[in-house]
């Protein structure tokens, strides 16, 4: 067991469960004071809302038990929520946030040859654009995919048949290259989930400085999914993250 202080919630995926773990939301935080990414499962409540909600500000206890096969750095159970700061976040205080994330900008390459599994990906804003992708029986991956997804309605849990993926381009060392990956996002399901006539990608394609949070799976190290994109206050990009990559060339 390990305590946790002062914790910022800057991501969530939409709820998800296996054949042998209980539904769960797999939040994404950051510890300012440590200049750390942390992965908390916290389990599914009825009610369909977070215990954790995005920039809520938190402290907890987490064990790695119960985790299964996920043994990565970042990956903790929260055993217990020890506070939950009720005045929200100023956007001084957000910004501030921003820039401190934005600090720990790596490629994904980075991450790899870290063994990293939580990091960041800067788009080009105007080649971002969200969609969906829907899922074949006649493809393997495709077909696991639709049984979770009847596992998990019989949980009571709305999975739709088909996936939400983000592409577009960014910036390494000068060269524009392209990337295509699974967007998880907690909010973007909730939107699909509720329909109606609002659309799950219009604050996204609102961003002018978007930057996406991202994270690899347990079981494939070098497989990385959207878990939330956030908007990065003006400047930020270039003079924290940017700025970081030089400093490394």
């Amino acid at each position: 067991m390990q305590s946790f202080e002062d914790c910022v919630c800057i991501a969530q995926a939409r709820v998800i469960a296996g054949f042998k773990r209980e539904p769960h939301i797999c939040t994404i935080a950051y510890q300012p004071s440590t200049s750390q990414f942390l992965r908390i499962c916290i389990p599914f409540t009825l009610d369909r809302s977070p215990v954790i909600k995005r920039w809520a500000q938190f402290s907890f206890e987490g064990t790695k038990d119960g985790l299964g096969n996920d043994n990565r750095d970042e990956s903790w159970n929260l055993l217990k929520l020890h506070s939950t700061r009720s005045k929200p976040l100023t956007q001084g205080q957000k910004n501030a946030i921003h820039q401190s994330i934005l600090s720990e900008y790596r490629y994904e390459s980075e991450l790899n040859d870290a063994k990293g599994s939580i990091g960041l990906l800067i788009p080009i804003p105007e080649t971002l654009k969200c969609y969906s992708e829907h899922l074949s029986a006649r493809n393997e991956e495709d077909r696991k995919e639709l049984e979770r997804g009847e596992m998990l309605k019989q949980k009571g849990i709305w999975y739709p048949p088909f996936k939400v993926k983000i592409k577009g381009s960014y910036l390494k060392e000068g060269n524009r290259k392209a990337f295509n990956k699974q967007l998880l996002a907690w909010d973007v399901y909730e939107a699909l989930r509720l329909g109606g006539t609002r659309n799950p990608f219009a604050a996204i394609d609102t961003y002018k400085h978007p930057y996406l949070i991202i994270g690899n799976l347990a079981t494939q190290r070098r497989g990385w999914v959207v878990v939330g994109v956030l908007s990065a206050p003006k400047g930020a990009i270039e003079n924290c993250a940017i700025h970081q990559q030089l400093a490394l060339v």
